[in-house]
């Protein structure tokens, strides 16, 4: 492979861009060259470190492209890399009854669910996938989920498990494997066309027993590796590939530079095509003009800032790229129908993608239009949801996701951690939070400030500290101030340590009613800033305390998901010979909202106060 430089004028100007290009020999034999890459403009020093890094790759043997290294500031090129390799773990069918109760899993490696039979919704990162006959999703390690049967009859998944690894290219880590992420190939559920046959092949796998022959081992792999072909061959891309790439770059450059003096020459310069056929491939790609985007573009986020900064509106307009505050007023008002400043003090439309989001905008008194919200919130909020239009989702599909965009609402809020942001940003202006960096109650008062309603969020938390009080009291009368406390949870099997951040009711049990962590939680996830810590069954006893609250996912994916019941060392805790272990609701104990705080701080007095 090699850099080719390449010339061409239009309109008396002449462009120049470079490409990675290889060789082959046609069916005559003759030298043909393939592009590889378009990498667009680049500079002097950027084309030299380009032909460095190729030749080194070409030193060292490497055949396959399949990984970017960045080239200065915005210049990207695919590598000479090894292959990924795919490794089978194992191959299970999940059994979901008609209508049972949602079950929480979180994947520990890679993993594929084919539906076999059956209708459902799986809920994963914040986005709803309709399950059907031959529907394959994608599940990276990680992955937090569950899945709800909507039919009459058992839903059945295939559940593929594998790893992803390749071999590394640099020279000091030669020969070591590596994880390797394979998202971009499944970036979409797909639906099968013909799904007979890759089911066939899952059901050979779940039927053949791990072995350590070695004949089994290959035919195993063989199968899985037939199974996945079979699959990937439904995900061929309908848009010609070279016209989609640069498309695809123009809109993150766009996205990148909004703010500069962007136009349509700049960006077919950077990308090394003409003014004329980059309009034609953008409005084609996108269903409107380049300028018609940027625009579009600019007014959206000019829309987020007056809503969430404290700028004015001149400072604003040169925020999003506008130099004259009256263009960007007359454009403004153009394409909201208002003046920024109207807009600014005109009642708002929101959509929640996130449920504690939605629980603090009730509390608050303000109603989305649409928004994520848990079934056994509606009841509590029956009240305030009479009073306005509201429509409730558990997630966002490309059904939901066109309705969220007919509906221009002037805010969407969205967590940066389970949603794409980009994604969600060609929905409506987006109001994005990083819950690692805020607590619960600077979540609420960051919400309170964004839809104006301070005295509401001040007058609940002080009456939510007023009955933290008055726990406390109590608690300080009937307590033993020497026992301890314990946050434990069990998903997919696996025992789960919680300290005092976010989730499962540590925040409440921690730091409201202050009562003491075991020590070794204290220093090795409070201390440490840990959201929780995974415990096997052999240290489980170095975490007893006297009291433990018990947060029990139940689920089909492990066989006898309560034997740890059963295990010397959960024999072993203080709580559990004291009949101390209080089994509670995940739906209320896994929520740091108003709602959820609430009721955990019931839950919480009512349990401690019926065992002292």
């Amino acid at each position: 492979m090699f850099v080719k430089k390449s010339m061409f004028t239009r309109n008396g100007k002449s462009y120049v861009y470079y490409k990675i290009v290889s060789t082959y020999k046609d069916e005559f034999g003759k030298n043909k060259h393939r592009v590889v890459k378009h990498l667009g403009k680049l500079s002097e020093e950027e084309v030299t470190e380009v032909r460095k890094v190729l030749k080194e790759q070409s030193q060292l043997g490497a055949r396959n492209v399949v990984e970017s290294v960045e080239i200065g500031a915005q210049s990207a090129i695919r590598l000479p890399q090894e292959v990924p390799q795919f490794i089978l773990h194992d191959a299970k069918l999940l059994i979901y009854e008609p209508f049972v109760q949602k079950q929480w899993n979180v994947t520990e490696v890679d993993m594929l669910l084919l539906v076999r039979e059956g209708t459902g919704e799986l809920f994963m990162d914040g986005k709803k996938v309709v399950l059907k006959y031959g529907t394959v999703v994608y599940a990276p390690s990680g992955s937090g989920m569950y899945v709800v049967n909507t039919s009459s009859i058992p839903l059945q998944l295939d559940r593929i498990a594998f790893d992803v690894i390749i071999r590394s290219g640099s020279p000091a880590e030669k020969g070591t494997y590596l994880p390797y992420s394979v998202q971009r190939m499944f970036q979409e559920p797909i639906q099968l066309q013909t799904p007979y046959w890759a089911l066939q092949v899952s059901q050979e796998l779940e039927d053949m027993q791990v072995s350590s022959q070695q004949q089994d081992v290959f035919k195993r792999q063989i199968l899985f590796y037939t199974m996945m072909n079979m699959i990937l061959q439904n995900t061929g891309e309908a848009r010609p590939p070279e016209a989609h790439n640069v498309i695809e770059h123009a809109v993150t450059l766009i996205h990148k530079h909004y703010r500069d003096d962007l136009t349509r020459d700049q960006i077919a310069e950077q990308l090394g095509v003409s003014p004329e056929h980059f309009s034609r491939l953008f409005k084609k790609e996108m269903g409107m003009g380049f300028i018609d985007y940027l625009l579009q573009f600019r007014m959206e986020r000019s829309r987020e800032l007056l809503q969430l900064s404290r700028a004015n509106v001149q400072e604003i307009a040169q925020q999003v790229g506008f130099q004259s505050q009256y263009y960007f007023s007359r454009k403004f008002k153009q394409m909201v129908g208002v003046s920024p400043s109207t807009y600014m003090q005109q009642p708002k439309t929101y959509v929640t993608l996130d449920a504690w989001v939605t629980s603090s905008l009730l509390t608050l008194g303000v109603v989305p239009r649409i928004g994520f919200i848990n079934p056994w919130m509606m009841a509590h909020y029956q009240g305030v949801l009479s009073q306005a239009e509201f429509k409730p989702i558990e997630g966002l599909d490309e059904h939901g996701a066109e309705e969220v965009k007919a509906l221009r609402p002037d805010l969407i809020f969205s967590n940066v951690h389970k949603q794409d942001i980009a994604w969600i940003r060609t929905l409506g202006p987006v109001a994005d939070f990083n819950l690692e960096k805020m607590d619960w109650r600077a979540q609420l008062r960051f919400i309170a400030d964004v839809v104006g309603r301070q005295e509401e969020a001040e007058a609940w938390l002080q009456a939510l500290d007023q009955r933290i009080a008055a726990a406390r009291e109590k608690f300080g009368r009937m307590i033993d101030p020497e026992d301890t406390f314990l946050i434990m949870k069990i998903v997919s099997g696996k025992i789960y340590v919680y300290g005092d951040l976010r989730s499962l009711g540590g925040p409440m049990l921690y730091q409201g009613l202050q009562l003491p962590p075991p020590r070794i939680v204290k220093e090795r996830i409070i201390d440490a800033k840990l959201l929780n810590r995974y415990v096997s069954l052999a240290e489980l006893s170095e975490y007893s305390a006297d009291h433990i609250f018990l947060v029990n996912y139940e689920s089909n994916w492990q066989e006898g998901a309560e034997s740890f019941k059963v295990h010397p060392n959960w024999k072993k805790l203080a709580a559990v010979r004291k009949d101390q272990v209080y089994d509670v609701n995940p739906d209320i104990f896994y929520g740091f909202d108003p709602l959820s705080l609430e009721l955990q701080l019931q839950e919480m007095t009512r349990r401690l106060s019926s065992h002292l």
